[in-house]
Protein backbone atom coordinates (compact mmCIF):
# COMPACT_ATOMS: atom_id res chain seq x y z
CA UNK A 1 0.00 0.00 0.00
CA UNK A 2 1.25 3.57 -1.02
CA UNK A 3 -0.33 6.78 0.15
CA UNK A 4 1.61 9.81 -1.80
CA UNK A 5 -0.20 13.12 -1.02
CA UNK A 6 2.16 14.47 -3.50
CA UNK A 7 1.85 17.94 -1.30
CA UNK A 8 -1.87 18.90 -1.75
CA UNK A 9 -3.55 16.64 0.79
CA UNK A 10 -3.88 17.14 4.55
CA UNK A 11 -5.02 14.80 6.95
CA UNK A 12 -7.07 16.44 9.74
CA UNK A 13 -7.87 14.30 13.31
CA UNK A 14 -10.24 16.67 14.16
CA UNK A 15 -8.31 16.78 17.70
CA UNK A 16 -9.22 13.08 18.49
CA UNK A 17 -6.95 10.33 18.18
CA UNK A 18 -3.92 9.89 15.94
CA UNK A 19 -4.27 10.99 12.43
CA UNK A 20 -3.19 7.50 11.32
CA UNK A 21 -2.73 4.36 12.77
CA UNK A 22 -0.24 2.22 10.41
CA UNK A 23 -1.13 -1.33 11.77
CA UNK A 24 0.31 -3.11 8.83
CA UNK A 25 3.74 -4.05 7.22
CA UNK A 26 5.31 -2.76 3.85
CA UNK A 27 3.41 0.22 3.78
CA UNK A 28 4.64 3.58 2.62
CA UNK A 29 3.16 7.27 3.99
CA UNK A 30 4.30 9.95 1.75
CA UNK A 31 4.01 13.59 1.02
CA UNK A 32 1.25 14.34 3.50
CA UNK A 33 0.17 16.93 5.56
CA UNK A 34 -1.25 15.40 9.13
CA UNK A 35 -2.08 17.88 11.56
CA UNK A 36 -4.63 18.05 14.53
CA UNK A 37 -4.30 14.95 16.50
CA UNK A 38 -5.73 14.52 20.04
CA UNK A 39 -4.07 15.37 23.62
CA UNK A 40 -4.08 12.25 25.05
CA UNK A 41 -0.88 11.02 26.47
CA UNK A 42 -2.35 7.52 27.71
CA UNK A 43 -3.27 7.17 24.16
CA UNK A 44 -0.58 8.37 22.75
CA UNK A 45 -1.68 10.49 19.78
CA UNK A 46 0.02 10.99 17.11
CA UNK A 47 0.18 11.90 13.93
CA UNK A 48 1.65 8.28 12.57
CA UNK A 49 1.09 5.63 15.23
CA UNK A 50 3.03 2.59 13.76
CA UNK A 51 2.85 -1.08 14.91
CA UNK A 52 3.93 -3.26 11.79
CA UNK A 53 7.38 -4.01 10.03
CA UNK A 54 8.91 -2.66 6.88
CA UNK A 55 7.15 0.38 6.63
CA UNK A 56 8.13 3.85 4.88
CA UNK A 57 7.09 7.51 6.51
CA UNK A 58 8.80 9.77 4.75
CA UNK A 59 8.37 13.96 3.21
CA UNK A 60 5.36 14.28 5.38
CA UNK A 61 4.48 17.48 7.52
CA UNK A 62 3.15 16.20 10.81
CA UNK A 63 2.29 19.86 12.56
CA UNK A 64 -0.14 20.15 15.63
CA UNK A 65 -0.11 16.42 16.60
CA UNK A 66 1.24 15.90 20.56
CA UNK A 67 3.51 12.89 19.34
CA UNK A 68 4.80 12.74 16.32
CA UNK A 69 6.18 9.33 15.09
CA UNK A 70 5.13 6.29 17.36
CA UNK A 71 6.46 2.97 16.66
CA UNK A 72 5.92 0.05 19.25
CA UNK A 73 7.30 -3.04 18.61
CA UNK A 74 7.86 -2.53 15.12
CA UNK A 75 11.15 -3.53 12.95
CA UNK A 76 12.76 -2.24 9.92
CA UNK A 77 10.90 0.88 9.66
CA UNK A 78 11.98 3.92 8.02
CA UNK A 79 11.15 7.54 8.59
CA UNK A 80 13.10 9.78 6.77
CA UNK A 81 12.82 13.85 5.53
CA UNK A 82 9.81 14.47 7.55
CA UNK A 83 9.28 18.14 9.30
CA UNK A 84 7.52 17.02 12.92
CA UNK A 85 6.65 19.91 15.38
CA UNK A 86 3.71 19.20 18.75
CA UNK A 87 1.26 21.10 19.88
CA UNK A 88 1.50 24.58 21.37
CA UNK A 89 1.72 23.70 25.05
CA UNK A 90 4.40 23.33 27.74
CA UNK A 91 7.56 21.37 26.89
CA UNK A 92 6.43 18.85 29.41
CA UNK A 93 3.27 18.77 28.40
CA UNK A 94 4.33 17.97 24.33
CA UNK A 95 4.26 14.67 23.16
CA UNK A 96 8.20 13.32 21.55
CA UNK A 97 8.62 13.82 17.91
CA UNK A 98 9.69 10.21 17.38
CA UNK A 99 9.43 7.19 19.78
CA UNK A 100 10.83 4.04 19.70
CA UNK A 101 9.43 1.20 22.23
CA UNK A 102 10.84 -2.33 22.03
CA UNK A 103 11.77 -1.54 18.35
CA UNK A 104 14.54 -2.53 16.50
CA UNK A 105 16.15 -2.06 13.02
CA UNK A 106 15.02 1.03 12.46
CA UNK A 107 16.14 3.72 10.36
CA UNK A 108 15.36 7.43 11.78
CA UNK A 109 17.26 10.00 9.15
CA UNK A 110 16.69 13.29 8.08
CA UNK A 111 13.95 14.92 10.08
CA UNK A 112 13.74 18.42 11.15
CA UNK A 113 11.95 18.56 14.60
CA UNK A 114 10.81 21.70 16.08
CA UNK A 115 8.98 22.26 19.47
CA UNK A 116 8.70 18.57 20.25
CA UNK A 117 9.35 17.37 23.54
CA UNK A 118 11.83 14.67 23.07
CA UNK A 119 13.05 11.55 20.66
CA UNK A 120 13.10 8.38 22.73
CA UNK A 121 14.53 5.26 21.90
CA UNK A 122 13.66 2.87 24.92
CA UNK A 123 14.07 -1.20 25.14
CA UNK A 124 15.12 -0.90 21.77
CA UNK A 125 18.38 -1.94 19.81
CA UNK A 126 20.21 -2.00 16.31
CA UNK A 127 18.38 1.42 15.26
CA UNK A 128 19.81 4.02 13.08
CA UNK A 129 19.37 7.65 13.78
CA UNK A 130 21.41 9.76 11.51
CA UNK A 131 21.24 13.67 10.07
CA UNK A 132 18.31 14.44 12.29
CA UNK A 133 17.96 18.35 12.94
CA UNK A 134 16.11 18.87 16.46
CA UNK A 135 15.59 22.74 18.02
CA UNK A 136 13.77 23.91 21.34
CA UNK A 137 12.68 20.49 22.83
CA UNK A 138 13.64 19.04 25.80
CA UNK A 139 16.10 16.41 25.40
CA UNK A 140 16.82 15.98 21.70
CA UNK A 141 17.13 12.32 21.69
CA UNK A 142 16.88 10.55 25.79
CA UNK A 143 18.19 6.53 25.34
CA UNK A 144 16.67 3.99 28.35
CA UNK A 145 17.88 0.47 28.37
CA UNK A 146 19.27 0.43 24.23
CA UNK A 147 21.83 -1.61 22.90
CA UNK A 148 23.91 -1.32 19.72
CA UNK A 149 22.26 2.12 18.43
CA UNK A 150 24.17 3.97 15.52
CA UNK A 151 23.71 7.62 16.03
CA UNK A 152 25.74 9.55 13.63
CA UNK A 153 25.81 13.53 12.06
CA UNK A 154 22.55 14.57 13.91
CA UNK A 155 22.68 18.60 14.62
CA UNK A 156 20.92 19.19 18.22
CA UNK A 157 21.21 22.48 19.53
CA UNK A 158 18.67 25.19 21.88
CA UNK A 159 17.74 22.15 23.34
CA UNK A 160 17.38 21.60 27.24
CA UNK A 161 19.58 18.12 26.74
CA UNK A 162 21.26 17.12 23.76
CA UNK A 163 21.85 13.64 23.72
CA UNK A 164 21.35 11.53 27.25
CA UNK A 165 22.25 7.91 27.39
CA UNK A 166 20.41 5.42 30.73
CA UNK A 167 21.35 1.90 31.19
CA UNK A 168 22.47 1.27 27.35
CA UNK A 169 25.10 -0.38 26.22
CA UNK A 170 26.78 -0.86 22.55
CA UNK A 171 25.91 2.76 21.15
CA UNK A 172 28.12 4.47 18.71
CA UNK A 173 27.88 8.46 18.46
CA UNK A 174 30.00 9.75 15.79
CA UNK A 175 29.80 13.89 14.45
CA UNK A 176 26.99 14.95 15.87
CA UNK A 177 26.66 18.54 16.57
CA UNK A 178 25.29 19.37 20.01
CA UNK A 179 25.45 22.90 21.07
CA UNK A 180 23.11 25.75 23.46
CA UNK A 181 21.86 23.81 26.05
CA UNK A 182 18.61 25.55 27.74
CA UNK A 183 18.53 26.61 31.22
CA UNK A 184 20.83 26.19 34.78
CA UNK A 185 20.44 22.43 34.03
CA UNK A 186 21.06 22.10 30.54
CA UNK A 187 23.49 19.33 29.52
CA UNK A 188 25.59 18.49 26.13
CA UNK A 189 25.96 14.71 26.20
CA UNK A 190 25.23 13.20 29.34
CA UNK A 191 25.17 9.04 30.75
CA UNK A 192 24.23 7.10 33.45
CA UNK A 193 24.90 3.48 33.90
CA UNK A 194 25.86 2.56 30.39
CA UNK A 195 28.97 0.82 29.17
CA UNK A 196 30.66 0.03 25.27
CA UNK A 197 29.79 3.61 24.97
CA UNK A 198 31.49 4.84 21.30
CA UNK A 199 32.39 8.39 20.44
CA UNK A 200 33.92 9.65 17.64
CA UNK A 201 34.16 13.10 16.00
Amino acid sequence: LIIDGKGKVVIDAGGKGSVINLDTDGATLRNLRLTNSGSSHNDIDSGVLVRGNFNVIKDNLIDNCLFGVDLQQSEFNVVRRNTISSKDVELGMRGDAVRLWYSFNNQITDNVIRHSRDMVVWYSRDNLIARNDARFGRYSLHFMYSQHNLIESNYYTHNSVGIFLMYSDGVVLRNNYVAHAIGPTGVGIGMKETSDIVMEN
